[in-house]
């Protein structure tokens, strides 16, 4: 795990003139690291912190702490302890923007905390001068109202990427939750209409076959049954569970037929 981190971390030691126990104490550090004993590296590495080292090898293992409770121990809290160690220390603009974007990714991804992203993208988001990521921190601004089932802000928020004309996956996902947004809302037909868009822009197969289930199920909402059949129609044989195909298109033959009695 992260040999390139080991590197810089014992260049920077030896650089500085530090104690020949510090360097040891990196070493083994890693050793246990690769022998996947990662309760007893974060031990070591945090004694390490203790002893009050420079703000280089302070920064690199609050770095390497955060990863290692995050991804193998599963501690976000801890995780996002060290993370904002970094950011709070911190003179380099890029360690503390790399350091908030785990940040919200462990509130986003892990922890389902999406008040709390909401507040580290809007950050990255409005970073001055703008990050080369500045898109997808915006995107997973916006989604972080969405999950909170704010889709009033979420639509404002996806209206703008579309506006803004950014490139790049979340340009195209954006007309997929704006669509999502309008079907939680029960606006089936605004819901259809950003998702037809989508899926002039989308070229992955699963993606498409899943949002045309979503657009037959909108008409079947709207009781548009005729096109929601041709839609269900058009992927059996490609999604998934093709029994679940087949019994929407029973079903909604059913009740086509009962209407016309």
């Amino acid at each position: 795990m992260k040999t390139k981190f080991l590197y810089a971390l014992l260049i920077i030691v030896t650089g500085c003139g530090f104690s020949s126990s510090l360097y040891q104490d990196i070493l083994t550090a890693q050793e246990y690291i690769e022998k996947r004993k990662f309760n007893k590296a974060a031990e070591i590495y945090s004694s390490i912190l203790l002893k009050k080292p420079s703000q280089n090898v302070k920064i690199k293992i609050n770095d390497q702490l955060g990863d290692i409770y995050s991804i193998y121990l599963n501690n976000y809290t801890k995780s996002i302890e060290h993370y904002n160690n970094i950011v709070q220390d911190s003179t380099n603009p890029t360690q503390q923007v790399n350091a908030l974007e785990k940040i919200g990714n462990i509130y986003f991804e892990n922890l389902k905390d999406y008040k709390k992203s909401k507040k580290i993208y809007k950050k990255l988001a409005d970073f001055f001068p703008a990050l080369q990521k500045k898109d997808q921190y915006v995107f997973k601004y916006a989604l972080s109202f969405f999950y909170l089932n704010e889709f009033e802000q979420a639509t404002e928020i996806l209206k703008k990427i579309i506006n803004s004309k950014a490139t790049g996956d979340s340009s195209v996902l954006a007309y997929y939750y704006l669509g999502l947004s309008k079907f939680y809302e029960g606006k089936w037909d605004e819901a259809n209409k950003y998702w037809f868009e989508y899926l002039k822009r989308e070229n992955r197969n699963d993606r498409i076959v899943k949002t045309k289930f979503l657009i037959a199920n909108a008409y079947e909402s709207a009781e548009k049954l005729k096109e929601a059949y041709n839609i269900y129609y058009s992927i059996l044989g490609e999604y998934p569970n093709s029994e679940v195909i087949e019994n929407r298109l029973k079903s909604l033959y059913e009740r086509r037929v009962s209407r016309k009695r």
